[in-house]
């Protein structure tokens, strides 16, 4: 998995995608880092493409799949 930082974010430091898994990996600014799972290859190119990280993940991830902090 190669991580993308997020400098711009206010609330997320990186994420990652394991394409084979469809697993995304979110590390925030707090200190904890979630595995989000099941999701598709174009979920995570949206939000690579979002110009708000947290936004996306609170409206298109959140709530809609299963996750566990790691």
């Amino acid at each position: 998995m190669e991580w993308i930082d997020t400098p711009e974010s206010s609330n997320i430091v990186r994420f990652a995608y394991d394409v084979q898994a469809q697993v995304l990996a979110v590390e925030f600014k707090a200190g904890s880092t979630y595995n989000y799972y099941d999701i598709p290859e174009i979920i995570f190119e949206q939000m690579k493409a979002a110009s708000s990280k947290g936004q996306f993940l609170a409206q298109q991830v959140k709530g809609s799949y299963r996750y566990a902090r790691v």
